[in-house]
């Protein structure tokens, strides 16, 4: 009814929508669901043309296929987030099926607690568990995080993505497509070290605090590896 309805004047707002979600159908493309990063995080498609129309607009990096089962559950997480509506806390969002640390915050009861998606979901686990992260309203080394999201090392989304990518499996794909290419992770690591010249003029603890600074960057985008190993 969603498609039909609005389907002469989608093409308007594909472009900037698409930009900022990820689309993951099943192989039939016949079930999508469109994931994104503001309330209620979801939407749900099953018109085939719309679907099509959607996926060859979209960015190759935000587009997933996976098993008509892993749609499923992700419809089911979809239904219940649009139940609660726009108006989540901010900092909110989807925790992924099947697992208990992928998504903003955990729903473990411990740390040893994985989700069905076990591998995937140590992925995420190491990543919450980044020993250099800024949290919200948190400023430390001349920069400040204004998100209502946990900022982490560089390092830290580096290794997250990494270890997504040698899972190489359609759950570590989706959600790297979803946590690198969607969210658009901003992350912080050192700046250059200074130069002798640079210091000139400082005392040593002057310039030692000057010269240990952060800086925010854009965290790269997630590609995955070749051939996909298929979750069943």
């Amino acid at each position: 009814m969603f498609a039909i309805l609005f389907g002469a004047v989608l093409p308007i707002f594909w472009s900037q929508r698409i930009e900022a979600s990820v689309l993951v159908a099943d192989t039939t493309m016949s079930r999508m669901v469109e994931l994104n990063a503001d309330a209620p995080f979801c939407a749900l498609y099953n018109d085939r043309g719309v679907i099509q129309r959607m996926v060859l607009g979209a960015d190759p990096r935000k587009v997933r296929q996976i098993s008509s089962n892993l749609v499923t559950d992700l419809e089911e997480t979809c239904k219940a987030s649009r139940d609660k509506g726009k108006n989540q806390a901010p900092g909110s969002g989807l925790i992924y099926p099947g697992t208990k640390w992928c998504g903003p915050g955990n729903v473990a009861n411990s740390y040893d607690d994985l989700g069905q998606h076990s591998v995937e979901d140590a992925c995420c686990r190491e990543h919450d568990h980044c020993s250099t992260t800024i949290a919200p309203q948190q400023c430390i080394h001349g920069i400040c995080n204004n998100s209502p999201f946990t900022r982490s090392h560089c390092d830290c989304d580096a290794k997250f993505r990494r270890c997504l990518q040698n899972l190489n499996t359609e759950v570590a794909n989706t959600l790297g497509a979803l946590f690198f290419n969607v969210i658009q992770v901003i992350c912080f690591k050192e700046r250059r070290p200074c130069s002798q010249w640079q210091r000139n003029g400082y005392a040593e603890a002057v310039s030692d605090r000057l010269c240990s600074q952060y800086k925010f960057r854009p965290s790269d985008k997630y590609v995955p590896m070749m051939p996909l190993s298929m979750n069943k």
